[in-house]
């Protein structure tokens, strides 16, 4: 019976047994290879760094008779030296697999102890873990710059010659840097990656499906013995991960085993993944988003394959240099947009108006007042709002023809009346074809209109009174058929209100929208403005760029752009591209454009449109 028992026990524990993954000859040191040189150092950030005060060893090597004379591809590896990556590199680059790579390998970050009685900080998730662009950010503007300098290195940044890998957190942390700087890194390999419910991660395999493909190849590995704790399944999130990359359209390998959470696996495999990731390096470089057009991307039937096109850019003459472009934006019905500009004249306000023929003119308005904002309105004007002047708290519409000639001003407020009119902003107002002018903002957390005869209305005594609107005001546009008023709210919720002839002016309001909003609030998405097109699909310019509404308030696919976008509306033929208003780092204003398949509504100069049943 005891050796019956044994002999059980002896077979499940085979049977459960993690198998070997003995390495390849790849790995192994070869006598014709020539040999890399290894550096080792150490980095501590100073105050002011994204990690400050954190201290890491970093290891590099240097190929075989490598020229610090010219830019270098290479290849970053989280944790420092892994999947025996230096005797993997002397190998392939010998036999000409791979070009010769400078490799970078970096351990996590940790903040010494004050003491013998403290604890250190050890920095490994908070850096690798989280899907924020903050790793990003340090190793790209902080981290390889430094060791540039200090080694005198100069590492390519040509994209396609650059790759990053990791291991677990480490991984998770690799796939991040790419998916955020598509622009330095496109090559990918992530060993049993925690795409799990850390600090984010496990939102991944769905913002991979919403986001326009980026320019990655990814491969990823896990096995049936991988981790499965508080905060995911690991094997099951490598899997999700690799089936939303191949739906989107991405150049996507993997490896599948049965081993556990460690590198046994990886670094098996990790020849072959570094052969196939630089495959055809000396040959075809490039990596292309969805470059065999099999993307499912919802976007693609909008915008197409097209890309950004600059328009109108906010030039940098020098440092004290004041930007001489504002991101707000208004499109005419005929596609014609204004791009408000900054005046030194007093009583002046300026346009560049874009044509759409490609032409660029300048518009004067001269008028007194603190313009709040403007759209198109009735009978091809421009329609400025003036903030209320103290004491009188009285307002002003001003409508203002092509050329900048105001033909036309409507008065309204009064001192004695319980709300002020509301100091709002350029994207807190709107038209309808009637001649209405809808308003949002102010310290009471507003919502109005004013009538043509120069009446105005608020929103009082409603629930959204207090919860839609934040002090600096909200954004607002009018659906295309001009029934409901979308009004942005806190944490990246936009608010849907039915429109009503005589006061009360709203009625069913519903939080109805929910951007997409994955960092949390450490970096929380704003919501900046927002524009419609014919078949009522919702554009709303946020940080991680324009995500897109369906009719039954669903994010569909977001439109990465340029830089932050401010503002975004329809112009051009048609009304059928779509334009945004992006701020770099420098506050300087760029206007891009691209073309959709969807047109635009402007709903100031527009009859109202009843846009198509949804896809429930």
């Amino acid at each position: 019976m005891r050796f019956i028992l044994a002999s059980l026990l002896f077979s499940l524990t085979a049977f459960t047994a993690e198998p070997e993954f003995p390495l390849t000859e790849d790995s192994k040191p070869q006598p014709n290879a020539p040999k890399g040189t290894l550096l080792r150092e150490n980095y501590t950030a100073k105050e002011g760094s994204l990690f400050p005060g954190t201290q890491r060893e970093y290891q590099i090597y240097l190929p075989a008779g490598f020229d610090k004379t010219r830019s270098a591809a290479f290849m970053v590896f989280q944790d420092g030296v892994i999947y025996q990556a230096p005797g993997v590199f002397d190998n392939l680059i010998a036999k000409k697999d791979i070009p010769p790579l400078v490799g970078i390998f970096i351990k996590p970050g940790v903040v010494p102890a004050a003491d013998d009685r403290a604890l250190p900080r050890f920095n490994r998730s908070y850096e690798y873990d989280s899907i924020t662009p903050t790793y990003s950010q340090f190793l790209l503007d902080e981290f390889l710059p430094a060791i540039e300098k200090k080694h005198g290195i100069q590492l390519s940044t040509d994209p396609n010659h650059a790759a990053i890998s990791g291991n677990s957190s480490g991984g998770i942390c690799a796939f991040m840097v790419a998916w955020h700087r598509p622009d330095r890194f496109r090559r990918v390999f992530t060993g049993v990656g925690t795409y799990v419910g850390i600090h984010g991660a496990d939102q991944l395999p769905v913002l991979v499906r919403k986001f326009e493909p980026k320019p990655l190849r990814v491969f990823l590995q896990s096995g049936t013995g991988d981790n499965n704790l508080y905060c995911g399944d690991w094997w099951m999130a490598n899997q999700m991960m690799e089936r939303s990359l191949t739906w989107a359209g991405y150049d996507v390998n993997h490896a599948w085993g049965e081993g556990g959470h460690n590198a046994k696996h990886a670094s098996q495999i990790f020849p072959d993944v570094l052969r196939w990731l630089w495959r055809d390096w000396q040959t075809n470089i490039e990596i292309k988003a969805n470059a065999k057009g099999e993307s499912k991307w919802k976007g693609y039937e909008v915008v197409g394959e097209g890309e950004w096109q600059g328009v109108l850019h906010d030039p940098k003459k020098s440092e004290s240099e004041e930007p001489s472009l504002i991101s707000e934006m208004a499109a005419f019905a005929d596609g014609t947009v204004y791009v408000r500009k900054r005046s030194t004249e007093k009583d002046a306000v300026l346009f560049s108006r874009l044509d759409v023929s490609g032409g660029k003119a300048e518009v004067k308005a001269l008028l007194k007042g603190d313009l709040a904002g403007f759209k198109a309105g009735p009978n091809d004007s421009l329609r400025l709002f003036i903030h209320a002047q103290h004491p009188s708290k009285v307002a002003k519409i001003v409508d203002v023809t092509p050329n900048g000639k105001v033909e036309r001003e409507i008065a309204f407020g009064d001192k004695g009346n319980k709300y002020d009119v509301p100091y709002t902003r350029h994207s807190g107002i709107c038209c309808d074809s009637s001649g209405r002018l809808y308003f949002a903002g102010g310290n009471d957390a507003l919502i109005g209109r004013v009538d043509m005869d120069g009446s105005y209305h608020y929103l009082h005594g409603s629930k959204l009174h207090s919860e839609v609107l934040g002090s600096s005001g909200g954004s607002i546009c009018l659906s295309p058929d001009q029934s409901l008023l979308y009004v942005t709210g806190y944490h990246g919720r936009i608010d849907c209100l039915h429109l009503r002839s005589e006061p009360p002016l709203f009625e069913h309001a519903q939080h109805f929208y929910l951007t997409e909003n994955p960092y949390g609030l450490m970096f929380p998405v704003d919501v900046r403005a927002m524009c419609v097109d014919a078949n009522g699909w919702l554009y709303v310019a946020t940080s991680l760029g324009v995500q897109v509404c369906d009719q039954a308030g669903r994010v569909n696919f977001i439109i990465p752009t340029p830089e932050p976008p401010k503002d975004v509306c329809f112009g051009g033929k048609d009304l059928g591209e779509l334009f945004v208003a992006c701020e770099d780092k420098n506050y300087r204003t760029h206007i891009y454009k691209r073309p959709t398949k969807a047109h635009g509504i402007v709903s100031g100069q527009m009859a109202p449109i009843k846009p198509p049943l949804p896809k429930l």
